[in-house]
């Protein structure tokens, strides 16, 4: 084989990896969002102890009246879950949340104090 040929094999291979890295990435972007629907921002905002309120009652008008549960979020490698409010079953946050209501789902962050 001569250098020309060697070239394009190379540029042929680089470019193939390339659009397979690229189809690769895009299915696993759209794996999130089938796997949570509304709440795949969750994904990305939300860290470990978080707390996370449900609301399942609501009016007639369809607002929210209260929010009377909520859980502890873990969050592990492309995955969220969250523990119930006694820390006794952990599920997936899209399962948790009542199958994608994202309006109806809040997260609160608990400051932490610097102690120097």
């Amino acid at each position: 084989m001569n250098v020309k040929t060697k070239y394009v094999i190379g540029i042929g291979i680089t470019l193939i990896l390339t659009i397979a890295g690229f189809v690769i990435f895009g299915l696993f972007l759209m794996d999130n969002e089938d796997t949570y629907g509304d709440l795949v921002y969750f994904n990305k905002k939300v860290e470990n102890g978080d707390i996370i309120f449900r609301c399942k009652k609501t009016d007639t008008s369809g607002s929210i009246t209260e929010f009377n549960e909520f859980g502890i979020i873990e969050k592990s490698w492309n995955k969220v879950y969250v523990w119930d409010n006694q820390s006794t079953m952990k599920k997936n946050l899209y399962e948790w949340a009542g199958n994608g209501n994202g309006e109806r789902v809040r997260v609160f962050r608990i400051k932490k104090q610097n102690s120097t």
